[in-house]
């Protein structure tokens, strides 16, 4: 049997995609827009996520390939724009990579790699016009807890035992709002989002993915409940 080529199964890929999107191709294929396809996008990483943890081999492998599909699709849209297609794509990350990676192809020394990490990221942003703020850093869509721990990342870190008395502090608040007659609703969601970043906070502390263990836990209440 022939072995599989990757660069003949990637070719073979993109000209399905750009059949199925022909005058003559598929009607929804052809409507859809990079607006229309960010859902799937989420939806085939959660489904992949599932996979890995699981461990389901044939699993991961066709939902990387529905993943890739997406990337491919969105590529072929932009091509189709003349704007540029999946080879511009993969130069891209490649440069990217190689870029930011001068101890493996460029002889750097590989001391202090994730400081000269964020640096080169400092100078491709600058490159780009783009501000170097947290705010312009982070991307508006992440879930909120990746959000949160991605902030969490880039501030300065209190010991875990000041994180910890902080939420003490924070359930302590929260249990005198709660116990008196008149509830001051306002308050109580201030120091529900101050408890909920304090546990990022920690989980990140403990090097934890927080947006990873709810999911977890949410997914064996769900297997629990016979509902």
């Amino acid at each position: 049997m022939k072995a599989k080529s990757t660069a003949e199964e990637i070719t073979k890929l993109t000209e399905i995609m750009a059949t199925l999107r022909a005058p003559e191709g598929c009607p929804w294929d052809r409507e859809q827009t990079p607006e229309t396809l960010k859902p799937y996008i989420l939806e085939e990483a959660y489904e992949l996520i599932d996979a890995i943890d699981n461990n389901d081999l044939s699993e991961i492998r066709d939902e990387l390939g529905d993943l890739l599909l997406q990337v491919v699709f969105i590529a072929q849209i932009y091509h189709e724009q003349a704007q540029f297609n999946l080879a511009d794509v993969a130069l891209s990350i490649s440069n990217k990579m190689i870029r930011r990676h001068p101890h493996v192809f460029a002889g750097a020394n590989s001391e202090n790699h994730a400081k000269r990490w964020d640096e080169i990221k400092q100078q491709e942003r600058s490159s780009k016009g783009k501000g170097h703020k947290l705010a312009d850093r982070i991307p508006t869509n992440l879930p909120a807890l990746k959000k949160a721990a991605k902030v969490i990342s880039k501030i300065e870190k209190e010991s875990l035992q000041i994180q910890i008395q902080k939420t003490q502090n924070h359930f302590s608040e929260l249990k005198s709002l709660t116990d008196k007659q008149t509830t001051k609703h306002n308050q109580i969601k201030q120091i529900l989002g101050e408890i909920f970043f304090d546990t990022v906070q920690i989980a990140h502390s403990l090097n934890c993915d927080a947006e990873d263990l709810l999911r977890k836990k949410t997914i064996q209440v769900m297997t629990q409940t016979d509902i």
